[in-house]
């Protein structure tokens, strides 16, 4: 329906209210940058999109360039003149037979609301039709929409006199336009008295003038609101962010504290699943059924399958977990992990590059880096596999029904073969083979009658040490004394 159809998002501005020295349009809510939940939206519905850019150009071409299948045509605005001479900029590559303008800084908008804004275009016959919607804060700095008998114009917040409360109709900046009428009129925009900037609300006004057919159709400010502060930012995010959570409510999925949980567009969770407070799920995660995420767990980029526990103040990222796992607390994995069904990763262990096969665990205080790990696979707490020798990593191989003993350290490159043990404290550095023990550890040596002896020395030490403090404080006091005069 809407291949007749071509958007034009305004994207060159400064972005001078967000004072971050980036730009807005990059910033991300619930993940996703601002500027890709138009591009995304219009690539959905089949519409072709025109990228005005010119602040920052570079960093919204990279972020579009790999978000958007569809090509994007990108028109820099060499000279920031205002909406209307960015659209100007843009005139040689109309090719539809309606043109959708829109600020890139709305991301909530919804496909309803565009369909809705085009289908009344159509049904009404009109040159221009724009959204508009009811907003009565004063602090908000939109063009106001003003009707009086048979004109409308938008007119910008800053050229209002009076209070901006009896206004409480205003412009979302997102217009559709017959080509014909753009063709004809765009060269006619004259630049503002005080600004000097050519404005897009202008060409509303003279339509209006000409008395051609202008429409509006309103939609919900939260909706249209625009992003131009960080203060906005946070509105916005707080709004999508309800919108996701109560989606993952309708379909069965248990919030614990709502208010204070994270959860990004492309997040999945299947039914049954409980999460707990302040927990932040990131990226494209995928939870299964029956998974509990416990409080004020971290979860990236990652795919948890179905009736697996993370406890609390866990950070997973750019990893699988199978079904039935336990991982935590505290534990962090932190790239490219894979714990298969039913292990165990316990209370500050660190995961990097590490497969822990079915039914293996590694309960404490442990770093597995770069491992490939077996079946009913016990690692001793305090274990660490020694991955880098200072220039390059290296592989540890422990093959299943191994076991590892407590403080254990596994000098990469390695291999513990299968039904193998290590004795606790051990270093291991060549290959233990299967059935056997591994013992790498100093001898014990017991000096009877030593501790008296060893006492007597520490005290002498810790008395000798009492002295020399007396005597630096007595130096110090008399250092400040004030000398003392002789009567005479």
């Amino acid at each position: 329906m809407l291949k007749v159809v071509q958007a034009i998002i305004l994207a060159a501005g400064k972005s001078k209210r967000f004072k971050t020295g980036s730009s807005k349009l990059t910033q991300t809510v619930c993940g996703q940058p601002i500027i890709l939940y138009q591009t995304l939206l219009f690539e959905k519905m089949g519409v072709n999109v025109t990228v005005v850019v010119g602040h920052h150009k570079d960093e919204i071409q990279k972020l579009i360039g790999h978000a958007n299948k569809q090509p994007i045509t990108f028109v820099e605005q060499t000279e920031q003149k205002g909406t209307g001479h960015a659209l100007a900029c843009t005139q040689s590559f109309w090719h539809k037979e309606y043109i959708l303008v829109c600020n890139g800084d709305v991301p909530l908008i919804t496909q309803d609301i565009i369909t809705q804004l085009y289908e009344t275009h159509i049904q009404t016959n009109a040159a221009v039709s724009f959204v508009t919607a009811h907003d009565t804060n004063p602090a908000n700095q939109y063009g106001r929409v003003v009707k009086k008998e048979n004109t409308i114009n938008i007119i910008e917040a800053k050229e209002i006199t009076g209070s901006l409360e009896e206004y409480c109709c205003i412009n979302a900046g997102i217009y559709l336009f017959n080509k014909d009428f753009l063709d004809t009129y765009i060269q006619e925009l004259a630049p503002n008295d005080k600004s000097l900037e050519y404005y897009v609300t202008d060409l509303v006004n003279m339509a209006s003038a000409y008395n051609l057919k202008v429409n509006t159709i309103s939609a919900p400010f939260d909706r249209v609101r625009g992003v131009n502060t960080l203060e906005e930012l946070w509105a916005a995010e707080h709004i999508k962010r309800s919108e996701l959570i109560k989606n993952h409510m309708q379909n069965g999925v248990r919030f614990l504290a709502p208010q204070n949980t994270h959860v990004d567009t492309q997040v999945t969770i299947e039914s049954g699943c409980i999460i707990g407070s302040g927990v932040q799920l990131t990226g494209s995660t995928s939870i299964g059924k029956k998974t509990v995420v416990e409080h004020f767990s971290v979860i990236h980029n990652t795919v948890i399958q179905d009736h697996v526990l993370i406890k609390s103040h866990c950070v997973v990222e750019h990893s699988t977990i199978h079904a039935n796992v336990q991982i935590g607390p505290f534990a962090y994995l932190r790239e490219h992990n894979i714990v298969e069904d039913h292990a165990a990763v316990g209370s500050f262990v660190e995961l990097k590059k590490t497969t822990l096969g079915a039914h293996s665990k590694a309960k404490h205080l442990s770093y597995l880096g770069d491992a490939t790990i077996g079946s009913n696979v016990n690692i001793g707490g305090g274990t660490i596999t020694a991955n880098h020798d200072g220039v390059q990593k290296h592989k540890t191989v422990i093959k299943d029904n191994a076991y590892v003993g407590a403080n254990n350290t596994l000098v990469a490159p390695v291999c513990i073969e299968e039904e193998s043990y290590t004795a606790a404290g051990s270093t291991i550095t060549q290959l233990v083979p299967a059935h056997a023990l591994a013992i790498a550890r100093s001898r014990q040596v017991n000096k009877i009658n030593y501790v008296s002896v060893l006492k007597e020395k520490l005290m002498f030490v810790s008395k000798k040490k009492k002295q020399e403090k007396d005597q630096n404080y007595h130096a110090a006091v008399k250092m400040y004394e004030p000398e003392k005069v002789q009567e005479p």
